[in-house]
């Protein structure tokens, strides 16, 4: 009896934690993407072969993006070079991976006027 009070206990915590989990995804969301160019090329060249969302909940460094968007193009993705040029700057801007020992700006002390 003792093991099934302590598995229903492992399982309730359990369950617990994927609800405050699957609560935290949806106040975490991410906001829409930025609007421009590169968007709208995404939306109507990329959408063939899968979602927007699995390009644009991706991160990856501005060389990684122009590889990835070359290999698309190898595979059949119709992008002029001006239009891939524009995607590969979108990505980049919007959606790179922060530069290796960047960090985040500082914050304002607090009662600084």
């Amino acid at each position: 009896m003792r093991q099934l009070a302590i598995a229903f206990g492992v399982l309730a915590s359990g369950g617990m934690g994927a609800t405050m989990l699957a609560a935290a995804a949806v106040s975490t969301q991410a906001a829409p993407p930025p609007a421009g160019p590169g968007l709208d090329l995404i939306n109507e060249r990329c959408g063939f072969c899968h979602t927007t969302a699995q390009v644009l909940t991706v991160r990856k460094t501005p060389q990684d993006w122009a590889i990835v968007v070359q290999s698309m193009i190898d595979r059949g993705a119709e992008l002029s070079p001006e239009e891939q040029k524009t995607v590969d700057a979108y990505l980049a801007a919007n959606y790179a991976l922060p530069a290796p020992g960047a960090t985040a700006p500082a914050a304002a002390p607090t009662g600084a006027r």
